[in-house]
C-alpha cells in the first residue's frame, strides 16, 4: 500500500488523483490522505502535555507503519513547505521512542503542482525527509499552470518508484 499525502486542495488534489490512477495501472494499491481534512491542532509541546496526541495521529501512524512507501503531493508556500505538512510531520514524530521511526528507510516520491517552479518545495521536502532517514527518489513530478502534468513522464517516474519498493 502506497500512501499519497496531499497538503492542499484544488490542483494538488487533482494531481494526486491522476497519480493514484497511474499507480493503479501499475498494479499498485494506494490511498489518498488529505492532510487538510485531518484538521490537526497546531503542534506545541504544552498542548501535547495537556491534551496528549490527537487520536487522528494514532490512526495515521498505523497506516504509515503498514505502508510500503509514501507519495507526497504538496504545493510550494513561500518557496518552501506548507504549514499543514510541517505540522503533520511534527505530530507523527512525537509518537514512540524514535522520532524518525515512520520515515527511516521509507521510500518517498515527491511531487507538486505549484504556482511557481516547484523546485523549492521539492528541495525542502528532500532535505527534511532525507534527514529523517528516508530514501527519496531522485526525480520529482512537477506540474505548474504553465507546464501541466506530462502523463508519460510521471508514469516512468512512478514505475521507478514502484520498482524500488519491491
Amino acid at each position: 500500500m502506497i500512501l499519497i499525502f496531499v497538503s492542499s486542495l484544488n490542483e494538488n488534489m487533482k494531481l494526486a488523483s491522476n497519480l493514484q490512477g497511474q499507480l493503479k495501472e501499475l498494479g499498485e494499491e494506494s490511498e489518498i490522505i488529505n492532510l487538510v481534512d485531518l484538521n490537526l491542532p497546531m503542534y506545541d509541546s504544552l498542548k501535547e502535555e495537556r491534551d496528549g496526541v490527537p487520536s487522528r495521529i494514532d490512526a495515521l501512524i498505523k497506516k504509515m507503519s503498514g505502508a510500503s512507501g509514501y507519495l507526497f503531493v504538496t504545493p510550494e508556500y513561500n518557496f518552501s513547505l506548507p504549514p499543514v505538512l510541517v505540522n503533520t510531520i511534527a505530530w507523527v514524530s512525537r509518537v514512540g521512542d524514535d522520532f524518525r521511526e515512520l520515515f527511516t528507510l521509507k521510500t518517498i516520491q515527491l511531487s507538486t503542482h505549484s504556482g511557481g517552479g516547484g523546485s523549492d518545495v521539492t528541495n525542502a521536502m528532500r532535505s527534511q525527509f532525507t534527514r529523517l532517514g528516508s530514501i527519496v527518489m531522485p526525480r520529482e513530478i512537477i506540474a505548474t499552470y504553465q507546464n501541466p502534468l506530462r502523463p508519460e513522464s510521471s508514469k516512468k517516474i512512478l514505475e521507478q518508484f514502484v520498482d524500488l519498493l519491491k
